[in-house]
């Protein structure tokens, strides 16, 4: 396993390097200090994960993407962006770790890098993954420039793939233990393996509801609302409790 950390701060090389050790004791460590010696030091190693700051002397973790055709390695982006912007990485299912980089945060990163990296050998060939990474990419950086915006999109990933969704299509969300599912308005479901309260933080700001313990509804798509039988009729016409704490909110939304 090799990884490259690019950083143009030594204090955080040193620090992430000193944990990357630790985490993955076997592993090939590089470094680089910047978006040029960061293209060096890819096309030399050859890494299968990159620790990438994003925002350095010489330009950005996004000016560095872009300069690869295809991408074929795991992406850990490590960011000082403030709370808002962050919000753009989760949309786009791109992994990140917040400075100063805390060792646990990290672990958990490295661990899904490692995760997807045996998945992606299993099933997917490095265009494909490049493909894939450059969309995320493209997706982050519009997310970045416009983060209230209402067409907003949102990365949602499954199993086997990575889905591109404009977050007005999604008409509601139902928690299952750990997994979500979304259900969309061309009558599909994806399958996400996170706890709808993370889907909750994200997309309240974006019109959205959590009516029961198990549904996160999209207001946009109220068709109907029951209030004797307190439940909604939503515009695929499936229905959706709404628990009775969550039902004088509702109200005050609706009537706003």
């Amino acid at each position: 396993m090799t990884i490259l950390i690019i950083d143009d701060e030594a204090p955080i090389r040193a620090t992430t390097r000193l944990f990357v050790s630790e985490i993955l004791p076997n592993a090939e460590i590089h470094e680089a200090n910047g978006v040029q010696t960061g293209l060096q030091a890819i096309q030399a190693h050859k890494p299968d994960i990159v620790l990438l700051d994003v925002e350095m002397q010489d330009g950005t973790g996004f000016d560095l993407i872009r300069s690869i055709e295809k991408p074929d390695f795991q992406l850990v982006f490590i960011t000082a962006h403030n709370h808002y912007a962050l919000s753009a990485f989760e949309f786009s299912a791109i992994d990140f770790v917040v400075k100063p980089v805390d060792e646990d945060a990290l672990r958990r990163a490295l661990e899904r890098a490692v995760s997807n990296i045996r998945k992606t050998s299993e099933t997917s060939t490095d265009a494909t993954l490049g493909t894939v990474l450059s969309q995320q990419i493209a997706l982050l950086n519009e997310n970045l420039q416009q983060i209230h915006r209402a067409d907003k999109k949102i990365a949602l990933r499954d199993h086997d793939n990575i889905y591109f969704v404009d977050v007005s299509e999604i008409i509601r969300c139902s928690a299952d233990g750990p997994y979500t599912t979304f259900h969309l308005k061309d009558r599909t479901t994806i399958i996400v393996s996170k706890t709808l309260k993370e889907y909750e933080v994200l997309l309240t700001p974006h019109l959205f509801f959590r009516v029961h313990h198990s549904h996160l509804i999209n207001l946009r798509h109220i068709k109907l609302f029951r209030k004797s039988d307190s439940d909604l009729q939503m515009s695929d016409l499936s229905n959706v409790p709404v628990a009775t704490r969550k039902k004088d909110d509702l109200l005050k939304i609706l009537n706003t």
